[in-house]
């Protein structure tokens, strides 16, 4: 029979663990937006238009950024990919798609 301690423990334990894990996530995600910067950027320059598929990838790692603060400051419990789904993000993106951070 286990105690609530033991399973507070247990609890704890895998928190501390996916906290690491997100934390080593968060900071891979800080790399790859500077590359979709830079690749954006490269885009624009050359093409006078921003890319519409760098800007939804953008949209989706605005929104899994978020998933993984959130966690990592305990505003959910909820664990972000790849323990759940990737976030939704809409066909065409526009500046009212990214108006809820």
């Amino acid at each position: 029979m286990t105690t609530n301690n033991e399973e507070t423990a247990r609890g704890t334990g895998a928190r501390l663990l996916h906290t690491l894990l997100f934390a080593f996530v968060f900071s891979v995600l800080c790399w790859v937006l500077v590359g979709t910067v830079i690749a954006q950027l490269a885009t624009r320059l050359l093409a006078a238009t921003p890319s519409a598929g760098i800007a939804r990838f953008s949209a989706g790692l605005a929104r899994y950024t978020a998933q993984v603060v959130a966690y990592l400051c305990f505003v959910t419990e909820t664990l972000p990919f790849p323990f759940s789904d990737w976030p939704e993000v809409p066909t065409r993106v526009g500046p009212e798609d990214l108006s809820n951070f």
